[in-house]
């Protein structure tokens, strides 16, 4: 075998554990944050019934305090979306 052709199969071996090493990371990354998302939504989920009540209530006579819960809320919700991206 070659010396040039020594060469590129090391190369290539090299670039295939390294194809592997950045795979294994990305699939982790993925699962954490799969694991972070749902942790997220879990303590968002139960208080957006109770905010959208609030806020259909508050529309009648739309309060200062029906505005900040549901500004509050999206903000969170944007923040869940944008740690999952």
């Amino acid at each position: 075998m070659s010396e040039t052709s020594k060469d590129l199969k090391a190369e290539l071996q090299k670039s295939l554990g390294l194809l592997k090493t950045l795979g294994e990371k990305a699939r982790t990354s993925l699962q954490l944050a799969g694991k972070d998302a749902k942790d997220g939504w879990s303590k968002v989920e139960p208080h957006l019934a109770e905010i959208e009540r609030a806020a259909r209530e508050g529309a009648r006579g739309a309060t200062a305090a029906s505005r900040t819960a549901v500004s509050g809320a999206v903000a969170t919700l944007k923040n869940l979306r944008d740690s999952i991206r």
